[in-house]
């Protein structure tokens, strides 16, 4: 493919998700998401720490915690031994990271654009980021060349509506009750990491060779059924999107609907499990 073709492509592709970047871009800079994130929808993504760090076995080295949000995952590494920098372009989260391990090492940058040297990390990780993000084969191309030679990719997704029971509910829900009028802005696929003939075409292409990817356990425990849909709304710029959009009668439909989907589907005890699959992909540089 020539430059000029290649500028163009990413040209386009830019244009067609300009209203997505603008969604995550005000949602991440918005104290109320942010806040709800860290405070309830992160219960289900720390999850997925234990397994990032058995994927990455033993050993040193540099790591880059690329989307690091909240800092979960750059404490948890920096406590493993790795010497860690997080990097987010949210400053609100790297705020949160910053109380949350302030022995920490974190900049504010763009997935898109990284500040680093080339071969300056030894590993990758990014977790629940790269969904977010609106021109994915320029931060896959960026995260490969802040990568040593044969350097490590590990990332987390969340799995899609075919595999998640969360997905089923809440995707659902929305389709049954919401106003057709209401639609996300064009968007990558949020999923399509999770797939693994999509996940190891994509990042094929930015050279890289998938040498695992899993199905990783994660979910919420809730104190009521109608809390499903709250974290949805307050914790998650799509989420937000969507409900907050709605007219009265459907916001208030499409939470009812989760509710009932919570309480018949999820009972465990006096509490409901939420399963909320997720994928990881291990990956190195060809």
């Amino acid at each position: 493919m020539n430059l000029v073709r290649l500028n163009e492509e990413v040209g386009a592709r830019m244009t067609a998700y300009e209203g997505f970047a603008e969604l995550e871009t005000r949602g991440w800079s918005d104290d109320g998401i942010v806040a709800g994130y860290v405070k309830q929808f992160a219960e289900a993504s720390d999850m997925a720490v234990p397994s990032i760090l058995s994927s990455l076995g033993n050993g040193g080295g540099r790591v880059l915690d690329l989307c690091c949000g909240q800092g979960n995952v750059t404490q948890a590494l920096a406590k493993a031994g790795y010497a860690v920098t997080g990097a987010d372009f949210s400053a609100r989260m790297l705020s949160h990271a910053r109380d949350r391990f302030p022995a920490g090492v974190f900049v504010e940058a763009d997935a898109q654009d990284l500040p680093f040297e080339a071969g300056a990390f030894d590993t990758v990780v990014c977790s629940f980021g790269l969904m977010h993000i609106p021109d994915q084969p320029r931060a896959l191309s960026e995260i490969r060349r802040v990568l040593k030679p044969k350097g490590r990719f590990v990332m987390t997704s969340w799995c899609g509506p075919d595999v998640s029971p969360v997905f089923q509910v809440f995707y659902s829900s929305v389709q049954e009750h919401g106003d057709a009028s209401v639609k996300m802005p064009d968007s990558p696929d949020f999923h399509r990491f999770a797939n693994a003939e999509m996940a190891r075409s994509i990042l094929s292409d930015a050279g890289f060779d998938i040498e695992q990817q899993r199905i990783i356990d994660c979910f919420w425990m809730l104190d009521a059924p109608d809390t499903l849909a709250e974290i949805f709304q307050n914790g998650a710029p799509r989420g937000g999107y969507l409900l907050s959009r709605q007219p009265e009668e459907n916001n208030a439909a499409i939470k009812a609907a989760v509710a009932d989907k919570v309480r018949n589907r999820f009972a465990d005890g006096d509490r409901w499990r939420a399963p909320m699959p997720a994928s990881l992909i291990l990956a190195r540089v060809r």
